[in-house]
């Protein structure tokens, strides 16, 4: 790698923390209000990592048209459909969660998709985005994923101290299936689509706003359990994980000149 190389990885990692430390910044400012702390942290992720050079489609390829996009946001979000309905469901399988019917509210629902979405992308930008701009293209891809999976688990620490090694591992192969996702997609519409659509099916939607999920171990222990806590979701995690690199790397040998 030239000097001119790394003064540039430099610049992009050095902004890279300045831009994390204002969102952070940003949350702790409006600790008493998610929604607009996690607006604010949109907006700093998006302006910030544009700056940097993180695209939403591949900036080499001729600018995509509105089909394209909602055909690569609708693939994403089946993905993160497929994935939460697996994860619920190995979850009431193994008696980790109970699912049982809850009250139908459209404001709920509404305003769940759109925070769903709001996180979705401040993470997508800040922690896959970002990541992967920092490293670079030459970078190995199983470099980049693992370094896009120790984020992740950095960030779940980071925002939860007292978050177990199961929900560590869990943060850990998730981002490594959604840095994936950047891989295929050359860009941020697949991975943030499935995100939100992740977050949604599992946050919003099946906390009171359709069904309402609950888990009986809380009874029995004062520890926090949530989905990410036990080892069937680690191991839905894994296969996560498994299945989007292999679709990323059938997608970069397909491209890769013969």
């Amino acid at each position: 790698m030239t000097k001119a190389a790394l003064r540039d990885r430099a610049r992009i990692v050095l902004w890279g923390i300045a831009i994390i430390g204002a969102a952070q910044a940003a949350a702790l400012y409006l600790a008493q209000n998610h929604t607009g702390a996690v607006i604010a942290q949109l907006v700093i992720a998006e302006f910030g990592t544009g700056r940097l050079g993180v695209a939403w489609s591949d900036p080499l390829a001729p600018i995509p048209s509105g089909a394209a996009i909602a055909r690569r946001a609708l693939r994403g979000a089946s993905l993160g459909a497929a994935a939460a309905v697996i994860l619920l469901g190995v979850s009431v399988l193994l008696r980790v969660a109970i699912l049982e019917a809850g009250t139908i509210g459209i404001a709920p629902i509404v305003v769940g998709l759109v925070l769903s979405a709001c996180i979705a992308a401040r993470d997508e930008l800040l922690l896959r985005g970002l990541v992967l701009r920092a490293l670079g293209p030459q970078v190995n891809a199983a470099v980049r994923l693992g370094v896009c999976g120790l984020a992740g688990a950095a960030f779940r620490f980071g925002t939860d101290a007292s978050a177990t090694k199961t929900s560590l591992a869990f943060a850990l192969l998730s981002s490594m299936a959604l840095a994936a996702l950047w891989l295929r997609d050359r860009g941020a519409w697949l991975a943030v689509s499935a995100n939100a659509t992740f977050v949604f099916l599992t946050g919003p939607l099946a906390h009171g706003a359709l069904l309402d999920l609950g888990f009986p171990q809380n009874a029995q222990s004062a520890r926090h359990v949530d989905l990410d806590g036990s080892l069937g979701a680690v191991a839905c995690a894994l296969v996560f994980a498994a299945s989007a690199i292999a679709w990323a790397r059938k997608q970069e040998s397909s491209t890769m000149p013969s």
